[in-house]
C-alpha cells in the first residue's frame, strides 16, 4: 500500500513539473507583429507585416506590454464599438524582454496562447496600418 502512495505522489510531482510555466532563462531582443485587440494581445515573432489570416493561438505568444512603456497611447486608436468584431490594431515592435513557456498552454486571456512574452524595454514600435477585423 505504501508503495502505491509513493508511486502516486511521484507521478503527480512529475506531471505537475511538466505543466508548470517555465521562464526560458534569457532576456533577449524580440521583433515581430503585435496584434492588439479587446481581450487579445497576440505576438507573431519574426513577422514584418500583418498576417493575412488570424494566427492560431497555440502557435503564437501573448504579449505582456506594460502600460508604462513609451508611446503606447500614441500607437493605439480609440476603440470603435460599432463593428461586429474585435478590432485588431497591428503594431510592428522590437523590444528587449523574456518568454515564459506554458507546456500545456495557458498564457493570456482564457489561457489560449502557448507562452507569454513580457516586454522589459521598447526599442521601436510603429503602427502597420489602420485597425481591421479578421473574417470569422
Amino acid at each position: 500500500m505504501a508503495l502505491r502512495w509513493i508511486s502516486l505522489i511521484a507521478l503527480c510531482l512529475t506531471l505537475s513539473s511538466c505543466a508548470a510555466p517555465r521562464f526560458d532563462g534569457s532576456t533577449r531582443q524580440f521583433s515581430g507583429v503585435w496584434l492588439y485587440e479587446f481581450e487579445g494581445s497576440t505576438f507573431v515573432e519574426g513577422a514584418t507585416e500583418i498576417p493575412a489570416h488570424r494566427p492560431p493561438y497555440e502557435k503564437t505568444d501573448w504579449l505582456g506590454w506594460p502600460v508604462d512603456q513609451p508611446r503606447l497611447e500614441e500607437l493605439l486608436e480609440e476603440s470603435t464599438e460599432d463593428r461586429d468584431c474585435h478590432v485588431v490594431q497591428p503594431i510592428l515592435v522590437t523590444f528587449v524582454g523574456h518568454r515564459t513557456n506554458y507546456p500545456l498552454g495557458g498564457a493570456g486571456h482564457m489561457g489560449l496562447w502557448r507562452s507569454e512574452v513580457t516586454v522589459h524595454r521598447t526599442i521601436s514600435a510603429e503602427r502597420l496600418g489602420p485597425s481591421f477585423c479578421y473574417e470569422h
